[in-house]
């Protein structure tokens, strides 16, 4: 595939390359390609040398003036790293929106070290003016009311997420106010699904080249009377122990409306436990959905109930989802496996901690999170408390559990998953 989407010996190629320069130590962190393929399309579209699907427009007619100035104002959704944000930035008005708070924080940390070192280099903006400022939206809803995005064409960046869902939320908030929309991501990973989703709310959808490893899917011309589904998304878990809850799921939310096997056998070791003891109070960190946080208050009677999760989309979704069923329990936005997370501070003790901790990085297998998670819990667990963790049996969290958070033993185990009670020294 090619090394890049313009032509070589292009001005646009040059500007390009004029303005990686100024990031010489961005050349090792990940990223850096996605946001090369940005900056090389932006410039690109803005000097005719491409067309809408990222592809060489030799011998094609091209529009000067609609093409100088597009895009006038960009949208930044999960930009991870912050590499596309400090880039494009210097090319027009940037809004970034991440649905994770670590994220969102590694990506404000990330703008600020790199513009410095831009401004170190006497370098400005394209036109040599300086780098615009990055903005950033709590909710992504908020780019309705930013007078900035009322002049001039916005486009909007996806950084493709793993779940069809979280994308088609995202197309159906962003919709009314792009012409626009940009999906960025491994070529392996760009399924049809997404251009079906474009296609729900734009009346033209391209496939840029690869680029590398990374391809762009754009949705342009969007339609006056689009197909977008609403949400947070409906849905019924039933548990034969708990009975019937409904359940209400944002995109992005893990797992969306249905329980996944190893929360199930956790509530199920819990039931157990509750014919000896109840708690007073119940903490999940990681609540996701919010259906285990739920359960587990209506199985105990508890009369305290707090989750936490570190997506905002999860935050939203567990406050949905208690509402539906009628139990009142709190839900704050948070980094449980922050030890400086200013959220937690406070919070007090409690006498069940649930944990059903991740173990993915993308696709790498990583079980620093877990641990993190656990010294969170022995933090917060009140005296004669439990914490309750449920993991894929293959990772052998006993020890681990024992050494962080005190005596621990097996509750519960199936082909997957492990469950283990941990009480404090």
């Amino acid at each position: 595939m090619s090394a890049s989407l313009l032509p070589s010996d292009s001005a646009a190629a040059h500007r390009s390359r004029d303005l990686l320069a100024v990031f010489p130590q961005l050349s090792d962190l990940p990223g850096l390609p996605q946001a090369r393929m940005l900056i090389d399309y932006v410039i690109g579209r803005r000097l005719g040398v491409l067309d809408v699907s990222g592809r060489d427009t030799e011998g094609t007619f091209v529009s000067a003036e609609l093409s100088a100035e597009v895009p006038e104002n960009l949208i930044l959704v999960d930009d991870a790293h912050g590499l596309q944000a400090t880039l494009l930035s210097r090319l027009t008005q940037v809004c970034t929106y991440n649905d994770r708070l670590d994220e969102a924080r590694t990506l404000a940390a990330a703008v600020e070290s790199l513009a410095g070192a831009g401004e170190s280099a006497g370098v400005a903006g394209e036109a040599g003016a300086e780098a615009a400022p990055v903005l950033a939206v709590s909710e992504l809803s908020e780019i309705a009311g930013l007078a900035e995005l009322g002049v001039g064409e916005t486009w909007a960046v996806v950084n493709a997420p793993k779940a069809m869902n979280a994308l088609t939320e995202t197309i159906s908030v962003l919709q009314p106010f792009v012409s626009t929309v940009i999906v960025i991501g491994r070529s392996d990973a760009m399924s049809r699904g997404v251009n079906k989703e474009l296609a729900r709310g734009f009346g033209r959808v391209d496939v840029s080249p690869g680029v590398g490893k990374h391809r762009m899917i754009i949705g342009s011309r969007p339609l006056s009377s689009p197909s977008l589904p609403e949400f947070p998304r409906r849905g019924v878990i039933t548990h034969r122990g708990v009975g019937e809850l409904e359940v209400r799921a944002h995109g992005a939310c893990f797992s969306g409306t249905k329980s996944d096997e190893g929360s199930e056998l956790l509530i199920d070791s819990l039931l157990v436990l509750l014919d000896d003891e109840a708690p007073e109070s119940v903490l999940d960190l990681g609540c996701g959905n919010g259906w285990l946080l739920t359960a587990a208050m209506r199985a105990s009677g508890a009369n305290t109930g707090l989750g936490v999760d570190v997506s905002k989309a999860a935050v939203a979704s567990a406050r949905a989802t208690a509402e539906a069923n009628g139990v009142g329990i709190d839900v704050i936005l948070g980094d449980a496996a922050d030890s400086e997370e200013p959220a937690l501070a406070g919070l007090g003790e409690f006498d069940l901690i649930l944990l059903n901790p991740p173990f993915h990085q993308g696709t790498a297998i990583e079980t620093e999170t877990a641990a993190a998670l656990m010294a969170a819990a022995a933090e917060h667990l009140a005296p004669g408390g439990q914490v309750l963790t449920v993991f894929n049996s293959h990772l052998r969290y006993r020890d681990r559990l024992e050494s962080i958070i005190g005596p621990s033993r097996q509750l519960a185990r199936n082909k997957k998953f492990t469950v283990i009670a941990s009480r404090r020294d």
